[in-house]
């Protein structure tokens, strides 16, 4: 009888604790992992990476794959096909009209897109599409 009062007082604990986080969607999820990985590839002593500016510039980017695989499912594609639209988001055609160009003060500048930076996108955007495709929140 004397140990069923911390026992009730550590359920409890952590259900209030279980209730006080919330869960993100999947385009969040994935800007914040990204411009994570993005951060710590591009370490500069001269420039630092505003990370939580950053996530939120990034989650429009994301959210628009998360919608073409809900989109993508709802018109009826199979897993094949939604493989094959995977295969053309890694395709050089696809790569290629993803943008080459920055805006810095109103002026748009050609900026370097490192491979590596490239990848850490393309694989983000394409676990977003899944979710999107799967119905994962």
């Amino acid at each position: 009888m004397t140990l069923t009062l911390p026992r009730l007082l550590i359920v409890f604990t952590a259900l209030l604790l279980s209730a006080c986080t919330s869960q993100k969607s999947s385009p969040e999820r994935h800007a914040k992992h990204a411009v994570y990985q993005l951060a710590r590839e591009d370490f500069s002593p001269e420039m630092r990476t505003q990370i939580p500016d950053s996530i939120k510039a990034a989650i429009p980017f994301f959210d628009q794959f998360y919608q073409m695989g809900k989109a993508d499912r709802a018109k009826g594609l199979t897993q094949q096909q939604a493989q094959q639209q995977e295969a053309y988001f890694r395709s050089p055609e696809f790569l290629s009209d993803m943008g080459k160009k920055g805006r810095f003060i109103n002026q748009r500048y050609s900026v370097d897109n490192p491979q590596k930076q490239r990848q850490i996108l393309l694989d983000a955007a394409v676990a977003t599409y899944w979710d999107g495709y799967e119905g994962r929140p």
